[in-house]
């Protein structure tokens, strides 16, 4: 089957209303004209030191995946990059963050590494992320007048991504009863799949297993705090290239606020949400004129979904053969979420 299924799907298409309907959010009340003479007088200086940032980020983030992939160790950083970034521009241009699974394909196809470890490894990433940006939050919200939304929500999603963790953890040390309960479940898929998911959930078990060594995870974590913490550097620098007024908790905030509006289905490349609660929230926390939140809003995120595509087409010019292999995943995509290879690698 092709990737035809996943846009037929009712999420992508609820996605794509609630984008139209943030981005109608996002328009409301602009002066194009001033938005246009805002994004051509900005001062393309800062915005090539906040995408120099940007890049760094991910290089971050990439010794983050590889330290999640203990105790294996000797993973190349240039193809755990390449994936990660591979993995960010499949989000920005497929449909249900299908990137995430491209990118455990791809590291899998050059590193030879086991698809349930390659995907226990970008779960783990991901509830990192959100506990991670709710902890940057609770402590940007005593210094800026914060609106009722930005507390009790993001600690809710804060707990509930780390009993995530928490319940994974139990299953990993818990391995043979934690499969003996997926077999019972496995039992009843189709010839061939049972053998198939059998190995995928043993793997992944292993894969959650680093949550165990507090080393590996405190390591993860100062990844992953530096890694946010130079996303909101890269939003406050393009937030001053504006001219914009605002402290640095204005770049902390407004990261963490997109971020975790990231969960909202939307479109792919997060068009609309992303916008809308950017504007939002410089307007209605840090009192920025709307059509001058806009013209940061266009920009930010304009760097944030080209970058990854840019780093991919770069990476693909050093690994030309790895190419062919993302097409060949495309062109099966449905089956490949469904049943990865036995053997087959992003937001920011």
């Amino acid at each position: 089957m092709s990737i035809a299924r996943f846009v037929r799907h009712p999420l992508v298409w609820f996605g794509t209303i609630v984008s139209i309907a943030a981005l109608a959010l996002a328009f409301r009340g602009l002066h194009w004209g001033e938005v246009r003479h805002a994004i051509a007088n900005a001062n393309y200086l800062l915005l090539a030191l906040a995408l120099a940032i940007l890049i760094a980020s991910f290089v971050t983030r990439t010794i983050r995946w590889k330290v999640l992939f203990a105790p294996r160790t000797g993973l190349r950083s240039w193809n755990v990059f390449g994936a990660l970034t591979v993995g960010y521009a499949l989000n920005n241009l497929l449909p249900l963050r299908m990137g995430e699974i491209g990118r455990a394909y791809l590291i899998c196809q050059t590193e030879s590494t086991d698809p349930g470890q390659a995907l226990s490894t970008i779960v783990l990433e991901r509830a990192l992320d959100t506990v991670t940006v709710v902890l940057i939050l609770m402590v940007t919200l005593p210094f800026i007048d914060a609106p009722a939304w930005a507390r009790g929500p993001a600690l809710l999603l804060g707990a509930a991504f780390l009993g995530i963790i928490i319940v994974l953890a139990i299953a990993a040390a818990a391995r043979e009863r934690t499969l003996g309960i997926l077999r019972f479940f496995t039992r009843r898929l189709p010839a061939r799949l049972p053998d198939r998911a059998d190995r995928l959930a043993e793997t992944a078990l292993d894969g959650f297993s680093v949550i165990h060594r507090p080393r590996v995870m405190a390591q993860a974590l100062i990844w992953s705090v530096v890694s946010w913490l130079a996303s909101a550097l890269v939003m406050f620098i393009v937030m001053r290239a504006f001219g914009l007024s605002v402290p640095l908790s204005a770049g902390l905030f407004v990261m963490c606020a997109t971020s975790l509006g990231a969960i909202v289905p939307s479109s792919p490349g997060y068009v609309g949400v992303f916008h809308a609660i950017a504007i939002e929230s410089l307007v209605n926390v840090f009192g920025v004129g709307r059509s001058d939140a806009a013209s940061f809003a266009f920009v930010q995120h304009a760097m944030l979904y080209v970058t990854p595509i840019a780093l991919s087409a770069v990476y693909f010019i050093g690994q030309r053969g790895t190419w062919q292999t993302v097409l060949n995943w495309v062109s099966t995509a449905d089956e490949t979420a469904a049943t990865p290879p036995a053997t087959p690698g992003a937001d920011a």
